[in-house]
């Protein structure tokens, strides 16, 4: 394994929000005397990259480099692996190179467009790779090469070694962590530290990357059908049976008894599955350790999507010229999933009319995605959105447009002109962000992916409460909600930021969890607005409001917010000096908070943090307790 470690979170990659670094990993594989190579690094690492591979390989006996997931961002690596062995090895043979079909034109377009990038193809082999294809290694070894292409990653590779039982899964089962966030020693390239550590970041990935794109998701892990066998590492022989009998036990608690020491992920049963004792993603640890669990746990967060899907489904249409409108696709998703409705993303460049019409069918709202090019939409766009006109039923769902332009981005004004002329509703105002968009126009995508999520649920509930009520929409709360509403707890105002991303909320489920360090818990509803400024490891200030003279703050955070909108906007605020979060003004105390941990609890979060200063600002003055008469709401 070759990595590359990044301790931040990469500049281009704003569309995720954790900032706990990342790895970017390659492998290589030893035939003998051959060497085969699995992909190439973002263009950060594209010069230590070639001298670490050579450092390892000789070039000359690199015969195949196999590319499981291509972006023009990773151009630069590659490039400068065919010219370094271009000129150190005059007149060797070709370079065998397997990549899936979008990845080839891809490769074709951009490195074979000019003189020397087209002198550099000549010399190697391309092959698409398809299911039934194969890398040969050794005498009677061979790797499978799976495309498993989704509306993110339409490029998708996996790469399975039946002799080693090592499954590469490129961006499947990865996390954006580096080792030393992990605790980890640099050089330790497994999960040893386990699910406790990397389980969260495992799910958080799923959530922005996997989550949007559930069903799809799901077809590919049924194709893969992957089982978990135990690695027997052991020199005691009691301990590697124990490894065998641990697994062939959770097999026969799946229903997988005839699968001996393996588990299986999908459910084409045991004789269809790929065995693997260790799963190699493209970022984050090699998988061993937690190998059985990540495998239930994505099967469970797939259906769980699948079934909020089911429940009510926003379709997010879009295509993308850099990157830039499907980075706002990804957080409009996000925005969406938190929210508890279920997401169906279709890239409009490789999904037919037939998908589109079919996805429609399924919605409960919609969003449409466009890049501006020579000022207008490009067809793909312009067709899909023609079948959306011709639906109907299309007309009574809440939609929303958005686009990432160089110029003058005609592109957003052209759709929302024809779906507002065709007499559709909007849920949030058009997003529209100029080149590559910043912390705050992720955050724009995001509520606003929330606001429509949660006018489709509004949409949804009125249905179900007259349907089940003979047209009724009254309801009275039950002993139990009125019971649980007698919960109280201090009235705070939870202000957090992220570069020139900020936000605020009222919070009363705030309770103290520890002395040393001085920590507390606070509870954080999924589709909250700051919820995704409260992340581990980012900083936040409470603002504990003042008994009498709370009435301001609680009037000002209460009322209804446009995406981005300024929560602050005429209150006389100070920034606080260890995170530049909002200090409010009339509050009796404040504490400077880092999340620590974060804990899923229904339809919330419950982030634990440790404290790093507090001020009383207001002697004598009584913390303002909320009284609530039902606990169905705040």
């Amino acid at each position: 394994m070759l990595r590359g470690v990044c301790n931040n979170r990469f500049k281009f990659a704003i569309e995720y929000g954790n900032k706990r670094g990342t790895t970017e990993n390659t492998y290589v594989i030893k035939d003998g005397k051959d060497s085969i190579l699995i992909d190439v690094p973002d263009e950060t690492f594209a010069d230590d990259f070639v001298r670490t591979l050579e450092s390892v390989v000789a070039l000359k006996d690199l015969r195949t480099v196999v590319i499981t997931h291509l972006t023009p961002k990773r151009m630069a690596s590659f490039k400068a692996l065919l010219e370094r062995r271009a000129r150190t090895l005059f007149g060797a043979g070709p370079l065998d190179i397997h990549l899936s079909n979008p990845a080839l034109q891809l490769l074709r377009s951009s490195l074979g467009s000019d003189e020397e990038g087209a002198k550099l193809l000549s010399k190697a082999t391309l092959h698409a790779a398809r299911s039934a294809d194969g890398v040969a290694v050794g005498r009677n070894g061979r790797l499978r090469l799976l495309p498993l292409p989704t509306p993110r990653w339409p490029d998708l590779l996996v790469v399975h070694s039946a002799e080693d039982r090592l499954l590469f899964t490129s961006k499947l089962f990865a996390a954006h962590i580096s080792p030393a966030a992990a605790g980890a020693e640099p050089g330790d390239a497994g999960d040893d530290a386990g699910w406790g550590v990397y389980g969260p970041e495992w799910r958080f990935y799923f959530d922005c990357m996997l989550a949007p794109v559930a069903r799809q998701a799901a077809v590919a892990l049924e194709r893969l059908d992957v089982m978990a066998a135990p690695r027997l590492r052991s020199s005691n022989p009691l301990s590697a049976l124990a490894a065998v009998l641990r697994v062939t036990q959770a097999a026969l608690e799946a229903s997988q008894a005839s699968a001996f020491g393996a588990q299986s992920i999908g459910a084409g049963g045991p004789s269809a599955g790929l065995v693997a004792t260790a799963l190699c993603p493209m970022h984050g640890p090699v998988v061993q350790r937690s190998l059985s669990e990540l495998l239930r746990q994505y099967r469970e967060w797939t259906q769980e999507q699948i079934a909020a899907a089911e429940r009510g489904v926003v379709a997010v249409l879009y295509a993308s010229a850099y990157g830039n409108t499907a980075a706002l696709a990804q957080a409009i998703s996000r925005g969406v999933t938190k929210a508890g409705v279920g997401v169906e993303t279709l890239n409009l460049e490789v999904a037919t009319l037939d998908e589109v019409a079919d996805t429609m069918a399924r919605s409960a709202g919609f969003v449409v995605g466009s890049p501006t090019l020579g000022g207008h939409m490009p067809t793909q766009v312009q067709t899909a959105l023609g079948a959306v006109l011709r639906n109907g039923a299309a007309r009574e769902q809440p939609c929303g447009v958005f686009g990432s332009f160089g110029w003058s981005g005609e592109a957003v004004d052209e759709m929302e002109g024809r779906l507002k002329d065709a007499g559709f509703t909007f849920a949030f105002a058009p997003v529209r962000v100029k080149f590559k968009p910043s912390a705050r126009g992720m955050q724009v995508a995001e509520e606003s992916g929330t606001d429509l999520a949660q006018a489709v649920r509004r949409r949804l509930r009125v249905k179900e409460k007259q349907a089940s009520s003979g047209g009724s929409t009254s309801t009275r709360a039950s002993a139990t909600e009125q019971a649980v509403g007698r919960l109280v707890g201090a009235m705070c105002a939870v202000t957090a930021r992220d570069g020139d991303a900020q936000s605020a909320m009222l919070a009363s489920w705030i309770s103290q969890a520890s002395f040393d360090p001085p920590g507390f818990t606070v509870a954080v509803k999924r589709d909250r607005a700051a919820e995704a400024l409260l992340l581990t490891g980012a900083k936040f200030v409470v603002n504990i409001l003042a008994e009498g003279a709370e009435k301001a703050v609680v009037k000002q955070l209460l009322r209804p917010f446009k995406p981005g909108e300024d929560r602050f906007a005429g209150m006389d605020v100070q920034e606080s000096e260890e995170s530049g979060c909002a200090i409010l003004p009339g509050i009796a105390a404040y504490l400077e908070a880092e999340v620590v941990s974060r804990l899923e609890a229904g339809d919330h979060w419950i982030v634990y943090a440790k404290v790093n200063a507090g001020r009383i600002m207001e002697e004598g003055a009584l913390s303002a307790v909320h009284h609530r008469k039902v606990g169905t709401t705040y």
